[in-house]
């Protein structure tokens, strides 16, 4: 017989039968996103990924690529936005990129990479103090990307700083070359087919929402991913 156990918060329940763990669904003690495994060392997964158990609430709507092209966006405004300082001579700016170039300590050819390592690094407090104060940022907005607390409010400075700060560690590796495309797919996994949320997510207690999609919407996804992948080709 299987047994099957949840937790909440840092408690441990269990062992329970299949049909024990129905009913504590339909108690509403157990939700989709309640983590359930089989087995006592089984691996812990979002209670809606296994298909044998019914759900009244509506089902979590996840959608990796879009939050990776929301974000993708950002960091391009982002490098738009150094550039023009740059072109402005704004002293740190200019004074920054100057090293980034022409430092000493750089070996040669890894410029670019060092500057998307920094540009990443430099988002984390622009985009908390976009989170905190007007709830969104330019590639969340245009990709219909929601980031709130559970009560629907805004994360406050603190949370925002916090969430970026975990997105860019264990999201993005830092921004260092080729481990950054293994906690990419490490997080597509967790939150496609694993526990329907990103670790940080998860652990903030942090609800990520999509807006209500259409066909027009959709192509105007489309036709955006496109121009920004032809940019990244051949800008």
């Amino acid at each position: 017989m299987i047994e099957w156990f949840y937790k909440h918060e840092k408690d441990k329940y269990g062992p329970f039968t299949a049909e024990e763990i129905r009913d504590l669904i339909s108690a509403g003690q157990i939700k989709r996103g309640t983590l359930l495994r089989k087995h006592k060392f089984g691996e812990w997964l979002a209670a809606e990924i296994y298909t044998q158990f019914d759900w009244n609430e509506e089902k979590t709507h996840v959608r990796p690529w879009l939050r990776l092209w929301a974000r993708y966006l950002d960091t391009l405004l982002c490098v738009c936005l150094i550039q023009v300082l740059d072109s402005l001579s704004m002293p740190f700016v200019t004074q920054v990129m100057d090293w980034i170039m022409y430092g000493p300590l750089l070996v040669s050819g890894t410029e670019e990479y060092v500057m998307a390592m920094i540009i990443l690094l430099g988002w984390i407090p622009l985009e908390s103090l976009l989170l905190s104060k007007v709830g969104t940022t330019p590639g969340k907005f245009i990709f219909g990307v929601k980031v709130r607390n559970p009560d629907g409010s805004k994360l406050s400075l603190r949370q925002a700083c916090k969430r970026s700060f975990l997105v860019w560690w264990r999201g993005e590796a830092a921004g260092v070359p080729i481990i950054y495309l293994i906690t990419y797919a490490c997080g597509y996994q967790t939150l496609k087919k694993k526990l329907r949320q990103t670790t940080w997510d998860r652990e903030m207690k942090v609800v990520v929402s999509h807006r209500t999609t259409s066909f027009w919407l959709e192509a105007l996804n489309f036709l955006i991913v496109a121009g920004l992948v032809y940019y990244y080709f051949f800008g």
